[in-house]
Formats: C-alpha cells, structure tokens, sequence
C-alpha cells in the first residue's frame, strides 16, 4: 500500500514539474492570432506562437514579455496574465507629403508627342471598321488621347 502512494506521488510530482499553460496571443484591434511572437517567461528559454497565436509556457513564473516586429512590446506580471493576451499594433503612419512642380522633361515630352500625333494623317470622310466597334483598347486609347489634348490647352494657357 505505501509502495502504490508512493509511486503515485512520485508521478503527480513529476508531472507538475512539466506543467505549461497554453496562452493565445491576438491582434488587438482584428482579434486575429498573431504568428511569430516571443514569448519570454523569466530565465526559461523564450518560445515562439505558432500560426494559431498559440505558446506553451511554464505554469509557475514572475514576469513574462512579448516580443513582435509589428507590435508593441509587452511586459507583465502573472496576476495580470490571461489566457489570451491582445498585443497593440504599431501605428507607422508617415507624414503627408506635398509635391509641387512641373517636370519639364515630361512637358516637352508630351508636347512632342502631341505635334506627333496632329501631323499623323487623318481621314476624315464616312467609314466603317466593324473591327473598331469591339477594340477596346482604341478606345480606351483615343480617351487617354483626348485627355492629354485638354491637359496640354491647359497648360498652354499658363
């Protein structure tokens, strides 16, 4: 009899040795799992989350961080530990930048181009080209063509 309860304390010790908690790691804003992440739990080696946000880590510790390129670095105690921790996206928005100025390499391009097409002969009388019916492409072509003309009598009047 002592031999058995002797046995199953030696086994529930061991296995409390091994004990992990399994913790789920998302984005705070989409609530979807975030791959990638290190997880640090005091002086045990850090894990990474798997695609599911998921790590396995120790059950008993002080402190714990979480590390992502993409995220806010987090450090907690294990009172403030939850099975899912949400980490905050950092905001990289650039500032609004302002172009101004003519480029008068394109203007001189574009005005070559237009006397290029002006000195193409045109014929003017009644045709008919089933073909051009159903070429999309000529007809995005001649738009393109009649916008730039109004851009350049623009420009021209400046």
């Amino acid at each position: 009899m002592q031999r058995v309860v002797l046995i199953a304390t030696f086994i529930i010790l061991s296995l409390s040795s091994y004990a992990q908690r399994k913790i789920v790691v998302v984005d705070l804003e989409t609530h979807i799992p975030v791959e990638g992440v290190t997880v640090k739990v005091d002086s045990f080696p850090s894990v990474t989350t798997n695609r599911y946000g998921v790590a396995y880590i120790e059950e008993h510790f002080d402190s714990i961080s979480f590390r992502h390129m993409k995220y806010l670095s987090d450090k907690i105690t294990v009172e403030e530990m939850r099975d899912t921790m949400y980490l905050v996206p950092k905001n990289l928005l650039l500032p609004d930048v302002v172009v101004t100025g003519i480029n008068p390499e394109l203007k001189n391009a574009m005005k070559k181009n237009h006397e290029r097409m002006l000195s193409q002969p045109t014929f003017k009388g009644l045709t008919f080209d089933f073909a051009n019916l159903i070429d999309r492409r000529a007809r995005r072509d001649r738009k393109h063509y009649k916008k730039a003309k109004k851009i350049l009598k623009e420009w021209d009047a400046k």
